[in-house]
Parts: structure tokens; C-alpha cells; sequence
């Protein structure tokens, strides 16, 4: 089951382009056979692609081809109702963007990069900013175009991030952290939903959700049926049209790996409204100096409504309410049967952040020099 099938199923045309992570390597041997669009239609998707009369200027990560992929695809699928997945591969590095934006940032004194991989002391460079308008200005394309399409009043457009900001090229303050982190730096991203028709202007809605709200949510719009499924995830449609009525106890994480390039180490956490409690299985790095390991399981706790940028720890202050969530978050990995961590007898604590994802695989074996390059972006 994915949203893809379900909602052909409901009558959908479901679209995709951009980044696609769902297997490992993304250009290994089957998408050579299959050819892109072969590949994406293995999980459902059909392939979008701009129209023949499109032309844009040369672009590495293709933002304008891809945008008007979109608008091609919603134009040419009228028949019946569409799902157009758009996943840009900016803003992420490498760092990429026309040449009048980077000169727009340089000129207000940001430095230019010195290379595709900007380094933590550059940070912000003028390349990155510049990537992030050309996001905003595709953006600004893609509105465009389904209002002249006069698609507008019966669009929905769903726009957010998969994860938190590179520390090594963005500074996430206030927020603690970044990418591959359990912290919010890591975890919290924007959420902005455009329906005309049926969600009204300029809400700002504090309950937190998860990506996984997406699923029902668009089966709920279809009026499609999830087929007995057991759902993590639930509609927000209740919480963005005025009906009221979305409760949730809380949203669980549960990562148990090790992510050396992230300096992530194995945990689990639980949100919920007001409190945050994150579990480190084994070990966690020390704040201020990543190269070192905190050995031994130990747990945080942060009243994240009023502390988002969790700098105090209440987890011995407040016993009781670490007691309750730690209760709960042990019974949803018990219920769900998450595969645990292991203790790895070879560990080494002096070593382990020379693993990087250039010659390790995601179970942690080592791969051979030779084939390192084909090794996943995990940037």
C-alpha cells in the first residue's frame, strides 16, 4: 500500500518528479533497465515531464523543468482528479543556483562558496541564499501557472520540508541542532497549506503533526478508502477547515542507528502538545564536542511548547511526567514491534565518526573503495 496506489485506485491521476529516495542508490542497474519512467511506475507513479515547447535557462537541478513538469502534468490530466508530487532537489547540496542570484548575495557581502560543499566556517554563503530564492521564485511559477490554468479555486498545495537544516551550510537557531538530529533543529519544518476554496487565509495552527498525517489526509480529500489498513497518521482536515476535532496523544520517532556524518546516535523520542522526551538507547555525543561519546542509556525532557530551543533539560526537575512518557514510549515500541539496537562488541568510540556514508552502507558495513562511489547522498 502507498498513496500512489490507493489514490489511483479512488480515480487519481498520481504524478511525481524530482528526488526520489525510496531505494538505495536511485541510479543503480534497475533504473538503468527500466528507464526513469519504468521506474518510478514500480511503486505507481507516473513520470511528469514539462511539455516539448518548454525552454529554460541550463540549471543543474533542474527547479524550472521540474516546476513546469507540474503544470504540465495537472494540464494534461483533466479527465479525472491529479496528485502531483514535486521534490525538488533544492535547497540541499550541493549548492546550486543561477548565477544573477549568487551575484544578488554577494553583492549584500555574503561570500561565495569556495566549492559545491560550503564548510561550517562559510556559513551563510551566498550560493545557498540564493538557492533558496529560486525556490521561492518557482514557487511563485508554479501558483502562477495553476491559476492560469483556472485550477486554482479546486487546488490544493501542500508545501514542506523532509527534514531540518544542514548545520555545516545553515545556522537553525533558535532551534538546537540540525538534519539527522533528534533535536527540533533536526525534526521541526514549515507546513503551509493553500486551499482557496476551503481553508481560510493566515491560520496559524500550533499542534504538532508528522508526515505521516499526509496519507489520510489526501485519502479523506479523495474519499478513497485505505482498506483496513492500520494508519500511523491522521487526516488534518479537521484541524485546517474550521471542523475541529483532531486529537492525538502524541507522535512517536524511533531512529536506532548510527549516522556518524550527523553525529546521530540511537534514540527514540515522544511528542506531544507541550512535552518532549527523548530516549538515547546506548550512547549520545557531547554538545559541544561531537568527537567525543557519552556512553550509557539516559533520558531528556523538554517542555518544547515553551523552550524550543530545548536548553532545559526537566527530566530530573519533573520525575512524574518523565515516568508517564517513558511509559508510553516504550509501549508504542512494544506494540509496534521497532526493531531494536544491538550492542556491537566492536565498537570503537575513537573511530566511529570516520565512518561516513562515503564507504558505509545503511547496515554499516563497509564497502570497498572501489565501489564507494555508489554509495547513497545522504546530505
Amino acid at each position: 500500500m502507498n498513496v500512489a496506489r490507493m489514490l489511483g485506485q479512488a480515480g487519481y491521476h498520481v504524478g511525481q518528479v524530482g528526488k526520489w529516495h525510496v531505494d538505495v542508490a536511485e541510479k543503480g542497474p534497475e533504473k538503468r533497465d527500466l528507464g526513469a519512467a519504468g521506474f518510478i511506475a514500480q511503486w505507481g507513479w507516473e513520470l511528469m515531464q514539462p511539455g516539448k515547447n518548454f525552454k529554460a535557462d541550463p540549471d543543474e537541478k533542474s527547479v524550472m523543468e521540474h516546476t513546469h513538469a507540474v503544470l504540465h502534468f495537472l494540464d494534461t490530466h483533466r479527465d479525472r482528479p491529479a496528485l502531483a508530487y514535486l521534490a525538488h532537489h533544492t535547497v540541499h547540496t550541493k549548492v546550486e543556483a543561477p548565477e544573477r542570484l549568487i551575484q544578488k548575495y554577494v553583492a549584500k557581502g555574503y561570500k561565495r562558496s569556495g566549492g559545491p560543499q560550503p564548510k561550517l566556517e562559510d556559513r551563510p554563503v551566498a550560493d545557498f541564499l540564493a538557492m533558496i530564492e529560486y525556490l521561492d521564485e518557482s514557487m511563485g511559477v508554479l501558483l502562477a501557472g495553476i491559476a492560469r490554468l483556472q485550477l486554482g479555486r479546486e487546488t490544493l498545495v501542500i508545501f514542506m520540508s523532509d527534514n531540518g537544516g544542514l548545520t555545516r551550510v545553515w545556522d537553525n537557531s533558535p532551534l538546537r541542532r540540525g538534519k539527522g538530529s533528534e533535536y527540533e533543529g533536526g525534526i521541526r519544518v514549515p507546513l503551509i497549506v493553500h486551499w482557496p476554496e476551503k481553508i481560510k487565509a493566515g491560520q496559524e495552527i500550533e499542534k504538532p503533526v508528522h508526515v505521516v498525517d499526509l496519507f489520510p489526509t489526501l485519502m479523506e480529500i479523495a474519499g478513497g478508502s485505505v482498506g483496513g489498513y492500520p494508519l500511523d497518521g491522521k487526516s488534518l482536515l479537521p484541524l485546517v477547515d474550521g471542523r475541529g476535532g483532531f486529537e492525538r496523544e502524541a507522535i512517536y520517532l524511533h531512529a536506532p542507528l548510527y549516522i556518524p556524518h550527523y553525529n546521530k546516535t540511537p534514540s527514540s523520542l515522544i511528542r506531544t502538545d507541550e512535552f518532549k522526551l527523548i530516549y538515547f538507547h546506548g550512547d549520545s555525543v557531547q554538545e559541544n564536542d561531537y568527537k567525543k561519546i557519552i556512553p550509557g542509556e539516559r533520558y531528556e525532557l523538554y517542555r518544547i511548547r515553551d523552550d524550543i530551543s530545548e536548553k532545559r533539560d526537566l527530566a530530573q526537575a519533573l520525575p512524574e511526567k518523565t515516568a508517564e512518557l517513558k511509559a508510553k514510549l516504550h509501549a508504542w515500541l512494544k506494540e509496534t514491534g521497532a526493531q531494536m539496537p544491538v550492542l556491537n562488541p566492536s565498537f570503537d568510540p575513537e573511530k566511529w565518526q570516520y565512518h561516513t556514508y562515503s564507504n558505509v552502507d545503511f547496515s554499516g558495513k563497509i564497502i570497498p573503495k572501489q565501489n564507494a562511489a555508489a554509495a547513497p547522498d545522504l546530505d
